[in-house]
This record gives structure tokens, C-alpha cells and sequence, in this order.
């Protein structure tokens, strides 16, 4: 697993699929990851919007959810894969995701402060 990566996946306590990135390394922290969903697009003031044509999960505008940012790893996640409930999709282009890794790192003031030092 590498920073970049996507799934399509409901982790325990959501309610449907999203298309979560990996935004860490696990490969630095032990197998642990810091994952991030794409959701119903607000325009909202500290939306980081992606559009259709930017990943090809996209079929209308999606906001990167700060606030659903969590920790996992990638031992938890390959069960997942290996069991049905997460998919594998194509990777997040690079320069979507520092820009993510940017955004949290103002910080965003949603994002989980005590996800901060997993990111590069």
C-alpha cells in the first residue's frame, strides 16, 4: 500500500461506500495510514473540491472530507480487501493528493489534529 492508493469501502460506523485515499505512508509508521473519504459536495468554505475527469470514481462534484480522516493500517485494510468489503480502484494522481497533505497541514479545521504527524 502506498500513499495514493483508493478503495471503495464503508468502514465500520458509515453508513455507504466512499472513495477513501491513502494519504500517509505506512511504510514510515509501522503499517499505520491515514485515510480520507470523498463526499456530497457543500461549496463550503474549506471544501477542497474534485470534479468528474479528475479520478475516474468521479461522477459528480465531491469535496474531500476532512472531518472523516482517520487512522488505520495496512494489515486492517488488506483484511478488508481480502474479505469483499473494500475494493481496490485506481490511485489518486499525486498531485491531488499533496494537495490534500496540504490543506490538512494549515490545519483544516476539521481535520483530526492527531492525525497530523502521520503526514509527510
Amino acid at each position: 500500500m502506498t500513499i495514493g492508493d483508493t478503495y471503495v469501502w464503508c468502514p465500520q460506523g458509515t453508513v455507504k461506500d466512499h472513495l477513501w485515499i491513502v494519504i500517509s505512508d505506512p511504510a514510515q509508521h509501522g503499517g499505520a495510514c491515514v485515510v480520507i473519504n470523498l463526499t456530497d459536495s457543500s461549496h463550503g468554505e474549506h471544501s477542497f473540491v474534485l470534479v468528474p475527469g479528475q479520478h475516474r470514481y468521479l461522477y459528480k462534484d465531491s469535496d474531500v472530507n476532512f472531518g472523516d480522516a482517520f487512522l488505520t493500517s495496512d494489515a486492517e485494510l488488506q483484511l478488508y480487501v481480502k474479505y469483499g468489503a473494500a475494493k481496490p480502484h485506481d490511485p489518486m494522481d499525486g498531485k491531488i493528493v499533496e494537495e490534500i497533505q496540504r490543506r490538512a497541514k494549515v490545519p483544516h479545521p476539521a481535520f483530526p489534529r492527531h492525525l497530523l504527524k502521520y503526514l509527510p
